[in-house]
């Protein structure tokens, strides 16, 4: 988390924030994508040069010099190894600094945007916030949605519904 912090705080003063956030994005799904790749970082046979490289490629090629000159100076410090934690927490730690909650609404249907943006003011009237609000779809829920905010799930689907029936007729 330090790192993140110090990150932002460079970021902030160069106004380059929301591009360090992007390119953080980016990093995150890298590493979820490609399993090998905080191993490869961990690998002390590669250089600083091709530990960079794979960096930057991983944080989508075209990335800032201030992020470059992070990279070298997390690589240097030998944390190499933490980047998929210190590109979560810069993430996290932006989005609680801009005032942003990541949310996700799963329904059977794909929902209408007018649908969408209640939902959307209803989370910035409630937590005082913008939201990053995502969309599943899934059939197998039967009916009603899924929406989750922060640590808050409110689950409303009929599957749930008909699960909690059943627990209750099974109950001895």
């Amino acid at each position: 988390m330090r790192y993140a912090r110090v990150l932002y705080a460079l970021a902030v003063e160069k106004g380059l924030h929301q591009q360090i956030y992007n390119e953080m994005q980016i990093l995150s799904q890298s590493f979820f994508n490609v399993p090998d790749l905080s191993r490869t970082l961990s690998n002390p046979m590669h250089t600083t040069e091709e530990k960079l490289s794979l960096l930057a490629t991983a944080s989508g090629n075209n990335i800032s010099s201030l992020l470059s000159d992070f990279y070298r100076f997390v690589i240097k410090k030998g944390r190499e190894e933490f980047m998929i934690f210190i590109a979560m927490s810069y993430q996290d730690y932006y989005r609680m600094k801009q005032h942003i909650v990541v949310g996700k609404i799963t329904s059977v249907l794909p929902l209408k945007e007018e649908s969408l943006a209640k939902v959307k003011q209803l989370i910035k009237s409630n937590f005082d916030s913008t939201i990053n609000l995502s969309t599943e779809v899934d059939p197998s829920i039967i009916g009603g949605f899924v929406f989750e905010v922060n640590n808050y799930r409110m689950d409303s689907s009929i599957k749930t519904e008909l699960q909690n029936i059943q627990k209750e007729l099974i109950r001895p």
